[in-house]
């Protein structure tokens, strides 16, 4: 009889919200950035690690990056974190506020007429609907009130503005052109 080959996918889709969180982080001052990046870790039955990092845009295109991966050891979950904290301080956050942060931006983009990157769709197994309050309300998207594009080294930047434009307007929003690729935060 042939061994079934093992499937993070598979096992990321069928336990990943049986696992306990372990632990949700955010990259520090995030309340002032456009640009968060969130790890959210759950524990495994056999001590190893289930995590989705997601890259969020609070000001204007929601989840522009995800991914996730499962039986994840010690050193590389303190690898994980290690990279993290390259874009600042980390700071550990609530399960509660961790999923109001990541479905606010995801639910403010879609409004714009922005679906979340295609990645999206498995890290989600690792998120809980129950989890998120009547605090998503309080998290401020966008800038000043109005959707802020700052215009990232990847993007299809005249699909975004076209986007923008259909949804809000020719002048429902700022835009920022980047030189050399600059990482704005």
């Amino acid at each position: 009889m042939k061994k079934k080959k093992f499937s993070q996918k598979k096992y990321i889709m069928t336990k990943g919200r049986t696992l306990p969180i372990e632990e949700c982080l955010i990259s520090d001052g995030y309340e002032n950035s456009g640009l968060t990046v969130c790890l959210i870790v759950r524990k495994q039955p056999s001590g190893y690690y289930t995590f989705a990092n997601f890259v969020v845009d609070r000001f204007c295109l929601g989840i522009k990056d995800a991914m996730s991966s499962c039986n994840v050891d010690d050193l590389k979950l303190q690898e994980l974190k290690d990279n993290l904290a390259h874009s600042g301080p980390v700071e550990s956050v609530s399960p509660e506020y961790f999923h109001n942060m990541i479905y606010a931006a995801k639910d403010y983009a879609e409004d714009l007429g922005f679906s979340p990157h295609k990645d999206f769709i498995l890290a989600e197994y690792l998120l809980e609907d129950s989890y998120i309050t009547n605090g998503i309300d309080e998290i401020e998207m966008g800038k000043n009130g109005r959707p802020f594009y700052i215009q990232g080294p990847f993007d299809n930047v005249k699909r975004v503005i076209a986007t923008l434009t259909k949804s809000v307007g020719v002048d429902g929003f700022e835009h920022i052109e980047m030189q050399n690729n600059t990482n704005f935060m």
